[in-house]
């Protein structure tokens, strides 16, 4: 008796620690599909120098996405906001879809205020991200302003294993932030996690790309099937 093939979703990653909270998000939400993982931390390494995407990192992210293909991948999906300018023009070049992990959180986002807050701690960040939000803004025909905020402080403290120090400043860049804005975004993944130390009234204007990707993976999923 033949089983019925599971769909396969590439999730594709520019360092290593989000792959754990991307996966148990992606494999709860979507427990009907497989998950195959790609890393690469030198691309972001390499963005990082450059300063801003160029078709060398275009073609680079293309190549990871050729991966998934090959290995049978039936969509593939971005965890790395830093690269998703380069997303759009990748998707013209391969055979599934591609999608920006953070694409669902903005469309949310924008559908709440036209004042919204983001949070980063990665300088390479807000402006990809505040693109995003102004390209689905326009996509839904709404004026909207974004307030961002780097706190590079706390990537540092996050890469040298001070994760209560990271999870702090993260903290109160968003309480911060929530006294000038409706809503605030997490632009990253790596600082997702801070929602669980806020109280549940602050939790509820406070967005992550993890709380709305697994409805968006089965939307288009059911629409290949």
């Amino acid at each position: 008796m033949n089983e019925t093939k599971k769909p396969l979703i590439g999730l594709i990653h520019s360092t290593r620690l989000v792959v754990d909270p991307v996966h148990r998000t992606v494999s709860s939400q979507c427990p009907d599909a497989e998950i195959i993982h790609i890393v690469d931390e030198g691309i972001l390494k390499v963005l990082f120098g450059l300063g801003e995407i160029n078709e060398r990192i275009t073609e680079w992210l293309g190549r990871l996405v050729d991966s998934a293909v090959e290995t049978g991948a039936d969509m593939a999906v971005l965890s790395c906001s830093s690269l998703s300018p380069a997303v759009n023009a990748v998707q013209k070049k391969v055979s599934i879809p591609f999608l920006k992990i953070d694409e669902p959180m903005a469309e949310q986002a924008v559908r709440t205020t036209d004042r919204i807050g983001l949070v980063a701690t990665n300088h390479t960040t807000p402006k990809p991200s505040t693109m995003l939000i102004e390209e689905v803004a326009e996509r839904l025909g709404k004026k909207i302003t974004v307030v961002p905020r780097v706190q590079a402080d706390a990537f540092l403290k996050l890469n040298a294993g001070d994760i209560e120090g990271h999870d702090n400043v993260v903290v109160r860049a968003v309480e911060e932030l929530l006294q000038e804005t409706e809503v605030v975004i997490l632009a990253q993944i790596s600082i997702a996690r801070v929602k669980d130390k806020l109280d549940e009234k602050t939790k509820a204007r406070v967005y992550s790309s993890l709380d709305f990707i697994g409805p968006k993976i089965n939307e288009i999923l059911s629409e290949k099937a």
